[in-house]
Formats: C-alpha cells, sequence, structure tokens
C-alpha cells in the first residue's frame, strides 16, 4: 500500500475543501480503515484540531461532536440523561478499549457491525449535521438511506431531544466482547398506562437497519396488559442473511422472542 499524505487544519471551511477530492477521507479514531479498500485513498484527513470534541445541552437537545468517544459521551450523558437509549447504547457496545477510541461521526459514516449508534439514533429522531458538498441538517433517517449524502461531506455533529423515556437495547452476543449478530433498540413514552411515540429498530438484518413500522404502530395507543405475543412475534417481519455458523431462519426466530422481552424490559425502566 503506498504512503497516504495526512492533512491538519483547524478551519471547517479548508477541512470541507479537501474533502470535496474523493481520494481524501476524513481520519477520527481510524477504527473503520481496517475494514475499507484503501487502495483509491490519497490522503487522510486529520479532524482532532477541528473543535468537534464536545458535548453539550442547548435547551432540550443534546449536541454531540463527531470527533467525540463511544466513552466521554457515555461520561457525560450520565451527568445528564442517566436513562437515555443512547446511554445504554454505547455504554455496552464494542469493548473499552475500543470506547476509548471510536468516534460518534465515524460510526454514523460508516455504521460498523458493532457500533451499534445507528438504532439508538433512528429511535431517538437523531439529525445529523454537515458541512461540505452537503452543508445542513439531516434526519438520521435521510442520511441512512441516501448514499450520496455522505460524498464529499463532513459530520460534524449529530443531535436529538432530550425526553423522558422508556428503553432497552439489545445485544446479541455470546460475551460482552463479541460482535452483535444483531440489536434491537426499543424506545417509548407513555401517556399515563398507554404506550405512544413508539421505535423499534433491528440492525444486523438483511436489510443491514430494519425499522418496524407495523409494531410501532400496533403498540401506539395500547396498555401493557392489552398486548399480544403472538401479534407482537407475527410483527417482527425480518430476515438475516446467516452465515456458515449461524442459521438465518434461527436468527430471525430470536429476534422475534428478544423483540417482546425487550419491550417489557423497557416497561420496567422507572
Amino acid at each position: 500500500m503506498s504512503e497516504k499524505k495526512w492533512y491538519y487544519t483547524d478551519s471547517l471551511a479548508e477541512a470541507s475543501s479537501l474533502l470535496r477530492n474523493k481520494t481524501i477521507l476524513p481520519h477520527g479514531g481510524g477504527t473503520h480503515l481496517n475494514n475499507i479498500d484503501l487502495s483509491h485513498v490519497e490522503g487522510l484527513l486529520d479532524l482532532s484540531q477541528l473543535g468537534l470534541n464536545f458535548i453539550k445541552q442547548d435547551g432540550d437537545y443534546i449536541e454531540i461532536g463527531a470527533t467525540t468517544t463511544y466513552a466521554d459521551v457515555v461520561n457525560k450523558l450520565q451527568e445528564i440523561s442517566c436513562r437515555c437509549l443512547l446511554l445504554q447504547t454505547l455504554r455496552d457496545s464494542a469493548n473499552a478499549n475500543l470506547r476509548n477510541r471510536i468516534t460518534v461521526g465515524g460510526s454514523i459514516a460508516y455504521i460498523p457491525q458493532w457500533s451499534d449508534l445507528i438504532g439508538a439514533l433512528l429511535a431517538l429522531d437523531a439529525k445529523v449535521k454537515l458541512v461540505g458538498k452537503h452543508e445542513g441538517e439531516y434526519d438520521i433517517a435521510e442520511f441512512w438511506r441516501d448514499h450520496t449524502l455522505r460524498k464529499n461531506s463532513l459530520i460534524t455533529a449529530v443531535r436529538f431531544k432530550n425526553f423522558p423515556h422508556k428503553c432497552y437495547h439489545y445485544r446479541d452476543v455470546k460475551t460482552n466482547n463479541d460482535m452483535p449478530l444483531f440489536t434491537i433498540s426499543t424506545l417509548f413514552d407513555m401517556d399515563h398506562d398507554k404506550i405512544k411515540n413508539t421505535h423499534v429498530i433491528i440492525v444486523g438484518t438483511k436489510e443491514r437497519v430494519s425499522k418496524l413500522a407495523e409494531l410501532e404502530r400496533y403498540l401506539t395507543g395500547k396498555k401493557l396488559n392489552e398486548l399480544n405475543e403472538k401479534d407482537v412475534k407475527a410483527l417482527v417481519d425480518v430476515d438475516f442473511a446467516g452465515n456458515r455458523a449461524v442459521d438465518p431462519d434461527y436468527l430471525k426466530q430470536k429476534a422475534k422472542i428478544e423483540t417482546w422481552r425487550s419491550i417489557f424490559k423497557a416497561m420496567e425502566q422507572e
């Protein structure tokens, strides 16, 4: 592999200009570089001097800078919002060494399997801030669907509303250090004793990310004792690719079981 040129800047404008060159990649934590083809890459843009390592509360919103590590997010969110789905998600993601290196922006851009991040951000209706070819703020769902938004643009931050909610994040792993085969992010708030504003996201399916819209509609407006296990499991209609070690039908059945359990785990939160 040929030697790559490094670019250093403390200017977002200059960083945006550099990234218009398709052969220059942004570099935050760098954990994604082991899994992508770098043969076309001529240079790497260091992001450490751009002032994007921050977590702040702005009114009802929490904003997280792109170069903030998982570990820093966990530490700060414990002070700001101790029951936030994102805290529960990142506290268990990867392992301690990786949490000290993985950045929020990199995980949004590349969505590695072990990051756990995208499900929580979709459930929280997060917004992604971009500079470069695409300037402005975009729904995380739009950013995930539209791959053109990732080209020649730099993620500067992600923001989401900080509101009381019940949640649970499930990781299908053998041990805490394993990469998950799939994850389930469940979030809703309550109108007295009825469920409302429901989000159920499964990451790791054939579609990579599956939002269970029909299940969300079924749950909304119901009391917990009105939920039917058979109905819930029937609405967890997702497929998995599987591999030589794991049968896709087994994963599908396990996703049905764990989604049902996750709803009740979320409800157990005070």
